[in-house]
């Protein structure tokens, strides 16, 4: 599931920031009774996540990323 990871450098926040877009939309789709827009809502959770995951890995100060980081 989702780790928040520290916020020191852009990269990190604008991967922070992607993985809260992807909890709101969550939350949304939760609520949403239209069967279409509750499935684009998840579609687009899963975006935001990948998108996370891709500067995650290529941030070199992220953890996990360099010998002896922590992985998620």
């Amino acid at each position: 599931s989702y780790v928040r990871y520290r916020t020191g450098d852009p990269m990190s926040k604008q991967s922070e920031h992607l993985r809260d877009q992807a909890r709101r939309a969550e939350r949304l789709a939760l609520t949403i009774s239209d069967s279409r827009a509750c499935a684009k809502l998840k579609d687009m959770s899963r975006q935001f996540d990948e998108d996370a995951e891709r500067l995650e890995k290529t941030d070199p100060s992220a953890p996990g990323s360099a010998p002896g980081g922590l992985q998620a």
